[in-house]
């Protein structure tokens, strides 16, 4: 990659906008900038050694118009080399009148992720670091921002290399056994070396976990109506998104696949599931059709256990809470929810209902499962809006706030700690086996090899071009 010369790209995001911005990189960046953009005050943009704001006007093809330089001279910018940036007006036409024109200069365009290559390359980051500005870049929401911003600023950055050093530590005991193997010397026990092995591979499990934690935040959180057949899910789904997506019909088992759409919860967007009722199945399609509602379930983040009110009411005179049939169904599937499901019951069918027998209805599903009860009607919409209240509260809650510790891992760096882990596993086993002394020493240093470079790996020590530019390809230009 050469990085000696000056690129330029559009840094803003894509569209327009109140403000864009212009970035140059490289030693003639000050000397291009002042091709199309005049200072205010008489002076050159590079002189000073501190970074600085300059107000002039940017001039290209006849339009001038007010415009901003921020000068970042080197090593005091992101590049570690000379940066500028042109703050104007944020349209298309105009940022990419002004790039073509500093192309026109001397100036090369600037590949995908190439500012941030070039910050790597001078050593300003590591390669964690530079996956967590990609991640930021790629995040959606808060919680995957934070997680990102964990990884950017240093908290892989810093388990990392403490974890190598102790595994290189532990080396250097076990390769000077080898090299003293017939000297009555003893370097580290057995158990010594078991103990302190299990810490490393403790801490780097628990970083891989913090990283797993964030995988399902990359997709739209999910809602499913988990209930009975013909239970009224098809009709609420269809109310709750607004599209006519599910076949509605009083017979039992009209759904079969897993139908999804997506909803605004007041501020939150997610996926509504609408699933197979689940009940004893009839034949092997409505056994698979059941088997994939539950996968379903088990992905879902908010659980919303769909209830007939009108079979409830109908039964009053003869059957009680305890032996009541819905009562053994909200037993039994709440003992395969996870324990971070937010969970409700939804009455439904309310306009089939007495305010009377409604009231009873309630009382006897809070009774059943001590859950908020939301009573609902898809013909006169009653509950819908109180749906959706509940469903933003609850992925509001989510546990992924800025104490939760998650950090934003890339497929590289998950790849990495399963080798590291695993290779500490085996180095382990290995001196399980041994008694006083340290058995089979060389493959022991062979296991700890093996991780030390997985783990060079996540901070860019055991680097390629080929890896890093699949990294850096990533990223959008101007990055």
């Amino acid at each position: 990659m050469v990085v000696d010369d000056t690129i330029v790209a559009v840094s803003s995001p894509p569209g327009p906008a109140m403000r864009g911005i212009i970035r140059l990189s490289g030693p003639r960046a000050s000397a291009l900038a002042q091709h199309v953009f005049k200072p205010d005050l008489v002076g050159p943009l590079e002189a000073g050694l501190m970074p600085r704001r300059v107000v002039g006007k940017v001039t290209v093809e006849a339009v001038s118009l007010p415009a901003a330089a921020l000068v970042f001279p080197a090593p005091r910018s992101y590049t570690r080399q000379d940066i500028v940036e042109i703050h104007l007006l944020g349209a298309p036409t105009l940022l990419g009148m002004v790039t073509e024109a500093l192309l026109a200069c001397g100036a090369r365009r600037a590949e995908p992720g190439e500012f941030t290559a070039r910050a790597f390359l001078a050593g300003a980051m590591d390669l964690s670091q530079v996956h967590g500005i990609a991640g930021m870049i790629a995040a959606v929401s808060d919680a995957q921002l934070r997680a990102a911003a964990r990884l950017l600023h240093g908290s892989l950055s810093e388990t990392a290399p403490k974890a190598r050093e102790e595994i290189a530590d532990l080396l250097s005991l076990v390769e000077g056994a080898l090299d003293f193997a017939d000297e009555p010397i003893e370097f580290i026990t057995p158990v010594a070396l078991r103990d302190r092995l299990v810490r490393v591979k403790n801490l780097l499990a628990d970083t891989s976990a913090a990283g797993l934690r964030t995988e399902r935040w990359g997709r739209l959180p999910r809602a499913v109506l988990l209930g009975r057949p013909n239970a009224g899910k098809s009709s609420l789904f269809n109310s709750l998104s607004g599209m006519n997506r599910a076949i509605c019909a009083p017979v039992p088992g009209t759904t079969r696949d897993v139908i999804s759409a997506p909803i605004r919860a007041e501020s939150v967007e997610c996926l509504l599931l609408d699933i197979a009722g689940l009940d004893a199945p009839r034949d092997r399609i409505d056994a698979r059709a059941q088997a994939q509602a539950r996968e379903a379930v088990e992905s879902a983040d908010v659980v919303l256990l769909v209830i007939d009110a009108a079979e409830i009411a109908t039964g009053f005179d003869s059957v009680g809470a305890a032996n009541s049939p819905i009562a053994e169904f909200l037993a039994d599937v709440q003992a395969f929810l996870r324990e971070d499901q937010a969970r409700f019951i939804v009455a439904n069918k309310a306009d089939l209902v007495s305010d009377a027998q409604m009231a009873s209805v309630a009382n006897l599903l809070c009774a059943s499962a001590t859950l908020p009860v939301i009573e609902t009607s898809t013909i006169t919409g009653e509950g819908c809006d109180h749906i959706r209240s509940l469903i933003a509260r609850a992925l509001f809650n989510r546990p992924m706030d800025k104490d939760d510790g998650a950090i934003a891992l890339m497929a590289e760096h998950r790849e990495a700690l399963d080798e590291s882990v695993n290779a500490v596993d085996r180095a382990i086993a290995l001196t399980v086996q041994s008694s006083a002394s340290l058995a089979d020493a060389d493959l022991v240093a062979a296991e700890l090899h093996a991780a030390a470079a997985a783990l060079g790996a996540l901070v860019g020590r055991e680097d390629t071009e080929e890896l890093l530019g699949r990294i850096f390809s990533r990223f959008c230009v101007g990055k």
